[in-house]
């Protein structure tokens, strides 16, 4: 049988263990609790989000960023009779139609708009799936009033009707 007040047996290094009434309940102390699972979780967690965030948005700029349009005057020039529409496609991007011309495809690029007075589309034409011809085609953005048949020039509004009251 074992006396009340018998010391603890030692501890595997040779150091006596804490023989005080309280060594039992150290674990539980505010001072001495161990970090638990989950806020080592959380910090993980907290810290491999903006990792993810970065390697995310890497990757769009890669897909995305580094791409370019040469649909530009300067641009368009490094297009050569012989490329395929592989080619074409890496270098001028989707094209916004593609015409039919005898047995020829002609695919155009460029990017319309009503804000400026002038823009330019370009037509790459095809024969057996190599470029043949570029063509540039110069489009007006200027509108016609139904009312009065004049043209109104992008961005501005068609002029009041007058009153023939005066």
């Amino acid at each position: 049988m074992s006396t009340p007040n018998a010391p603890l047996p030692a501890v595997s290094d040779g150091a006596p263990s804490d023989t005080s009434p309280d060594a039992l309940f150290t674990a539980f102390r505010e001072g001495s609790r161990k970090k638990s699972s989950l806020f080592t979780f959380t910090w993980f967690v907290a810290a491999a989000v903006p990792v993810v965030l970065a390697l995310g948005f890497f990757t769009l700029w890669r897909a995305n960023g580094t791409s370019f349009s040469v649909v530009t005057p300067h641009g368009i020039k490094v297009l050569r009779a012989g490329m395929t529409t592989q080619e074409v496609g890496g270098l001028l991007g989707n094209p916004l139609t593609l015409q039919k011309q005898g047995d020829r495809d002609c695919y155009r690029y460029g990017r319309p708009n009503f804000i400026n007075e002038v823009f330019v589309v370009y037509s790459v034409c095809y024969e057996q799936g190599q470029v043949r011809d570029v063509l540039t085609h110069q489009y007006s953005a200027w509108q016609i009033d139904p009312a009065t048949g004049s043209f109104i020039a992008p961005g501005q509004q068609p002029p009041a009707p007058k009153n023939p009251a005066g």
